[in-house]
Formats: C-alpha cells, structure tokens, sequence
C-alpha cells in the first residue's frame, strides 16, 4: 500500500472515529462499543482480515437486543464505503455472523422473521449492496477488488439456500446433526428435495467461478474468504448427500437427477484444488455422484 493510500486509509478512520464519538453522545455505551468494535474490525489500513478479537464481540451481539442493529450498521458500513479492503471485511464480517446460526435442532426455526439472517437476504431481496469500489489505488486493491464483488454474490448465492433450506447450510460433522437433517429432508417431498439440490448446486458453480487466486504475495484477506467457502462447499457436500441418499431410497427416476449430476461433474475441475483438504470426504461425494449417474 502506498505512503498516500495508508495516510488516506489513516485520515478517514481518524474522520469515523470523531463522528462516532459525535453521534454516540447520547447513545448508550454498548451501542457506541458495538458501531466502535465494528470501526476496528473493518479498518481501511490493515491488510489482514478482521481481528478474532472483534470478530468474536461482534458475533456475541447477535442473539441479543443488540443484534439487528449490529447487522444494520455492518450493511450501512459496507453501502457507503468505496474501498475494496472495508468492503471485503464487512462481508467476512457478515459471513461469519450468519454461519453462527445453529438451527440444526431439528426445527425450521430460522424461519422467523426475527432471524438476523433475514435483514441481509429475505424473499429473494437482498440487502449486500455494494458501492462503485476504487480498484486501482494499490496493487493490493487490484488484486482484491475482482474477489469483493464474486464474494457479494457468492454471499448471496448463500443466503438465497439458507432461505430455501430454512437453515443455514453450515452443518458440522457431528452425528447427531447429520441425524437431524437427514430427519428433516425425510419428511419434505421429493419436488422439495430436488428443488433444494438445484439451490445447493448453484453454490458450487460459484465456487467454480471463483476468481484466481493471486500468485504473488499472499493477500490474507483473499485466504480468508476462501477459507470460509471451504467450510461452506464441505457443509454443501454433506447437505447434498444426505437428499441424493433420500432420493435413492424413495427410487426417484434417475433420469431426473441427470441435469443436477452434469452441472456437479462441470464443477468438479475447478473444485479439485480443495480436495486434500477433507480427502475422504470429496472422494465418497464424486463416487456417490458417478454411482448416481450410471444407474
């Protein structure tokens, strides 16, 4: 980052910071430790994605009173900014927020129009809009700017399954979660279950259509976002598996899974460069998928 671009980055955090403080005078302290928190974390002179620190704040406001008006302020931050690196930080901020859903119990409680999920994405609508991003001050932003807006749709392509599942597609590797997805999608019909697959595929052909990863100098907020699409495309993995499984014991016609099997083995190239990350995993998944394609 150039010496101009950091005393700039510098100037217009130092501004934030003053009209905070303003704004705050008469607020109550843990909305202005909420908007504070929210200025560190999405800072326009670091290069590193946002600290643990505030992260971990942040997302502690979320089942609170508190918790609306944190997403608001993320979504407010990232409308007006122009900067590719605040930008990006707010989406991994929001990212990270929604993945912190837990509604594997069994119930569609994520449904509620409560659900902070629904002020970033609700009924097809969402609230991810970007500004016009200045991509050209630094090499640094060059690099960045192409993965911000990917990752805007990425994070919409996300939100739209989540909205479709009625949960958000972050299922763990616990056995008790997989027990209760695996009730869940038993009790939806079969239209339903190949209506969520089509969403979860989409997922995948995002990740596809990534940007490439840049071959200089590692750009840790880049790592990042990849980082938290990886555990999305395991979590889609095991989703999907669970409704080819449930599709398999009801002896849906293979002939209708066919359009959904060729979009996945399309992606499949541009998926490899995960694969040893959760090895066995990926390996059952495309076995499972070509299984599916030769009946």
């Amino acid at each position: 980052m150039g010496k101009l671009t950091t005393l700039n980055g510098i100037l217009k955090d130092e501004a934030s910071q003053m009209k905070l403080n303003v704004v705050h005078l008469c607020s109550s302290v843990n909305a202005k430790t909420i908007d504070l928190a929210l200025l560190k974390a999405t800072s326009h002179t670091s290069h590193n994605p946002p600290s643990d620190k505030y992260v971990t704040f942040l997302q502690s406001t979320i089942d609170t009173c508190y918790g609306p008006e944190t997403v608001a302020a993320i979504l407010h931050r990232l409308r007006l900014t122009t900067d590719a690196c605040v930008a990006a930080k707010c989406l991994i901020l929001l990212h990270k927020m929604i993945k912190t859903e837990s509604g594997y119990n069994g119930e569609d409680n994520l449904r509620d129009c409560n659900s902070h999920r629904t002020l970033i994405y609700n009924q097809g609508g969402s609230n991810l809009k970007l500004n016009s991003l200045n991509g050209n001050s630094s090499r640094f932003t060059r690099e960045l700017s192409p993965w911000v807006q990917w990752y805007q749709q990425y994070l919409d392509c996300y939100l739209s399954i989540a909205e479709v599942l009625g949960v958000t597609p972050n299922i763990k590797d616990k056995t008790e979660d997989k027990r209760l997805e695996t009730q869940r999608v038993s009790s939806y019909t079969t239209d339903c279950i190949f209506k969520q697959i089509d969403f979860l595929v989409d997922l995948f052909e995002h990740i596809s259509d990534r940007p490439k990863t840049p071959t200089s100098k590692l750009n840790k907020i880049i790592i990042e976002m990849i980082e938290l699409m990886v555990q999305d495309y395991f979590s889609v993995i095991k989703l999907i598996r669970i409704r080819f499984e449930e599709l398999n014991e009801r002896v849906a016609k293979s002939y209708q899974l066919v359009p959904v099997l060729e979009r996945l083995e399309n992606c499949k190239e541009g998926l490899n460069e995960y694969s040893w990350r959760s090895k066995y995993l990926i390996e059952d998944f495309w076995c499972l998928v070509s299984k599916l394609k030769d009946m």
